[in-house]
């Protein structure tokens, strides 16, 4: 199984991701390893960082960042877990066994509905490059085109709800579309004409098309009902957060110096995680880094800032697409002042 090319958990995640933020919603704020100080740098400060489900293409910032000695600069000791399940980043974190998690805007929002204690300090990926990619030889510049046709979309509810608010921006009626869960496979489905459509990254699953030399029609969520959003965000709780500043500071400090160093030299890069992953295929992890580069978190304002408004908007969105019980109050939950100043 090509990791790589199935690896988005945004589109693979947690349809538990509401039963998770319950159980974290009553087991208050973080209480792990580490102890905070004025100077991190002064002594080394143990933290864990709950990695995405399965290694992809986000996460070579981190392992840049660890092989480059940026966290033992900063005076960390970061643990990389990888969890068993895609939502133990938030059980985790809110239960002090992690004092940090790589997660996705969508899922974070439906944590906070249910009462999560969380707040993203950081931003690694800024935009949500997202959406709808079709069989080969289909020329399309509407989603009108998906009447009457199967179209594969994972049973993700905001994935899901992207699809149907592109399919109301077309005018097109929900039932006129067949939607299957493409499981764990969803390139070679759709390059064998077995679907219409199937929700891709551009990043991602759009790029491993192109390396078997297919140049598919893509049609963009956020072109069609869905806003654009800080998409891969670092989490930690609300109260790690205010006890122990100095070293959430030195954790982002470090992981965006690896974001930055990452996206200036991509071919180290990829060459340092595929070094603690050999299961992966070089040449296709080098290909979706180059194309996710241009989304990272590296512009104006410094690097790793969230855009409040976009929170806001996706929330808005989600709440009215149903995903949500009501407003949620993203305020205390989002945050640009751990970040390093601006170069």
């Amino acid at each position: 199984m090509k990791r790589t090319g199935i690896r988005t958990l945004w589109l693979l995640g947690a349809a538990v991701v509401a039963a998770a933020a319950v159980l974290a919603a009553g087991c208050g704020g973080a209480s792990g390893a580490s102890t905070d100080t004025s100077t991190p740098a002064s002594a080394t400060v143990q933290v864990d960082l709950v990695m995405d489900w399965i290694p992809w293409v986000l996460d070579i910032p981190v392992d840049v960042a660890q092989a480059k000695g940026f966290y033992a600069q900063q005076g960390l000791s970061v643990h990389q877990t990888v969890p068993a399940t895609a939502t133990d980043g938030v059980k985790l974190v809110s239960t002090g066994k992690s004092q940090f998690a790589l997660y996705y805007a969508p899922d974070m929002v439906m944590a906070l509905d249910e009462g999560a204690p969380l707040v993203s300090v950081g931003c690694l990926m800024a935009h949500a490059p997202v959406g709808m990619a079709f069989q080969p030889g289909v020329t399309a510049d509407s989603p009108a085109v998906l009447a009457g046709k199967v179209a594969s979309v994972p049973l993700i509810p905001s994935t899901r709800a992207s699809f149907d608010s592109m399919l109301a921006a077309a005018g097109v009626a929900s039932d006129r579309v067949t939607v299957v869960d493409p499981g764990f496979d969803l390139v070679a489905p759709l390059l064998s004409g077995k679907v219409y459509a199937a929700a891709f990254t551009e990043f991602g699953e759009l790029v491993e098309a192109k390396m078997q030399g297919q140049d598919l029609t893509y049609l963009d969520f956020r072109a069609w009902g869905t806003p654009d959003y800080p998409f891969l965000d670092v989490i930690t709780t609300r109260e790690f957060a205010a006890s122990s500043p100095a070293t959430v500071r030195a954790f982002l400090t470090a992981t965006l110096e690896g974001l930055s160093y990452a996206a200036a030299h991509p071919d180290e890069a990829v060459a340092l995680y595929v070094k603690a992953h050999p299961e992966l295929e070089p040449k296709l992890l080098l290909a979706q880094w180059k194309a996710a580069v241009p989304d990272l978190a590296l512009g104006t304002g410094g690097a790793g800032r969230q855009d409040a408004a976009a929170w806001q908007a996706l929330a808005a969105w989600m709440q009215t697409s149903g995903l949500l019980k009501g407003a949620v109050d993203l305020a205390p939950a989002v945050t640009n002042d751990f970040l390093p100043p601006a170069k």
